[in-house]
């Protein structure tokens, strides 16, 4: 099942339940794709700080872009699989100020399987790359998506099975190029830059 069939019906498969801060916990295939790119340390511009009488502005985030998680084997803990950047400000919001208790989660009745897990998450951080642009570089764009996609030395992201789930428009370097208004010539991952050097 791909994820497009998984989502056609995805509001049946959860609802919104108000969740306590501290039993929210990084999915485990979600950690894994975050530590192949770091996506927070490419972001541009500098951090959102939030001081304590944020809470509502953080809460409002949780609400524009929810995070979706699920419980397993009867835990109380809520494994996040997708609103990473909101997971993340939250979690920020949390260390330095106690006042924020709890967030409105959409909870999985049940988790789906690992590949749904990952392509969720791949189809919400490569959708916000790409429409927000909140790297300084094509090159730190090839990069991450070819780190998040798992292509190896010279292996095309145009041919990677994932991607072609998620973007079965953009089917070659000029097509993504040309969509996001940059050189073909610098979207170059630092893999294959190195390799020609």
């Amino acid at each position: 099942m791909g994820l497009s069939a998984y989502a056609q019906d995805l509001l049946s498969k959860g609802q919104f339940v108000n969740t306590d801060v501290e039993l929210l916990l990084l999915d485990d295939v979600c950690r894994k794709l975050l530590d192949r790119s770091s996506y927070v340390a490419s972001l541009t511009g500098l951090p959102l700080l939030d001081l304590k009488g944020d809470k509502g502005l953080v809460l409002l985030d949780a609400i524009q872009q929810p995070l979706i998680g699920y419980k397993r084997n009867g835990s109380e803990q809520v494994k996040v699989i997708s609103g990473i950047f909101t997971y993340h400000r939250i979690q920020k919001f949390v260390s330095a100020n106690n006042t924020l208790t709890s967030v409105p989660v959409f909870l999985l009745h049940k988790p789906p399987i690992g590949k749904i897990r990952e392509l969720l998450l791949l189809n919400e951080m490569t959708r916000n790359l790409l429409k927000q642009c909140f790297l300084g570089s094509s090159s730190q764009l090839a990069d991450h998506l070819y780190a998040w996609f798992g292509c190896l030395d010279n292996q095309s992201l145009f041919e990677n099975e994932l991607w072609l789930q998620l973007f079965p428009s953009i089917k070659t370097k000029p097509d993504l190029c040309e969509w996001l208004g940059i050189s073909s010539k610098t979207f170059v991952p630092s893999c294959n830059r190195r390799g020609n050097e």
